[in-house]
């Protein structure tokens, strides 16, 4: 009779802990996300044509703003602008947090090129990379740890 009593009971405290570690590891992500070390990061993609260049497919991963959950955020068709130097680009600001995955990936005009790069404080490369004519373009690292 005992044994009958205290099987459900047994599958009721292993249901109740397993509930609390997934509450637990979602309450600790969220305070990570809000608190932990974060990069402000700069996905550009510069093109070797004019300004008002379409870059299709856009995609970035990161958050939007600080507390948001990293994810990857699909823009879809972009223009370029006037680029500082050559050609015309684009530019996004993510947040990523410190020893975590940063990423974009954009696809030129079929006779363009594109360069993708990945800026930390929008001055540290951590990340470049370029396409062939026509062809997607994508940057992916891991940011570093804070010293």
């Amino acid at each position: 009779m005992t044994e009958r009593i205290h099987r459900p009971v047994r599958l009721v405290a292993g249901a109740v802990l397993a509930a609390g570690l997934a509450l637990t590891a979602t309450g600790c992500s969220f305070v990570q996300q809000q608190t932990g070390d974060a990069w402000s990061v700069t996905y550009q993609v510069q093109v070797d044509g004019p300004a008002g260049s379409e870059l299709s497919d856009v995609r970035v991963e990161g958050a939007e703003k600080r507390g948001d959950a990293p994810e990857v955020h699909r823009l879809g068709t972009q223009k370029t602008s006037t680029a500082k130097t050559s050609g015309s680009a684009w530019e996004h600001e993510s947040i990523v947090l410190a020893e975590q995955r940063a990423s974009v990936r954009a696809t030129p005009g079929p006779d363009a090129t594109a360069t993708c790069r990945i800026l930390l404080d929008g001055e540290r490369e951590i990340a470049a990379e370029t396409s062939a004519a026509g062809k997607a373009v994508t940057c992916s690292a891991d940011t570093p740890a804070f010293d």
